[in-house]
């Protein structure tokens, strides 16, 4: 039994049995002295030595991550005014069709931003 440490997705697991966790992919009892405390996304693994990356690359890594929020943020936002779009317009369609009516656009850009 020993820890293991995971070359690719940094999975650091302890008294694991060894034979189950071929040393291609996992490293054997890692020195994880360097890295103490820190995040495994600052770690750099060359070949079974870990390593701290330096401030400038922790910033790369940490710009990286907020733009991938940021991204996904503005995804979701846009998914959530889609949907207000619609629900708007069925609003005005199920109103409006359902007593015979000629629909304005007014009416639609009133429905959509009642709903936004």
């Amino acid at each position: 039994m020993s820890n293991v440490l995971n070359r690719t997705t940094k999975q650091f697991l302890r008294s694991a049995n060894t034979p189950d966790y071929p040393t291609v992919d996992w490293i054997h009892n890692p020195d994880l002295s360097a890295v103490a405390g820190q995040p495994s996304k600052y770690w750099i693994i060359t070949g079974d030595v870990v390593t701290l990356m330096d401030s400038a690359a922790m910033a790369v890594v940490d710009a990286a991550e907020a733009q991938s929020l940021k991204d996904a943020l503005e995804a979701e936002t846009q998914v959530g005014a889609l949907k207000a779009v619609i629900a708007g317009l069925v609003d005005v369609m199920n109103t409006k069709l359902a007593a015979n009516k000629q629909i304005t656009f007014q009416e639609v850009k009133a429905a959509i931003k009642a709903r936004l």
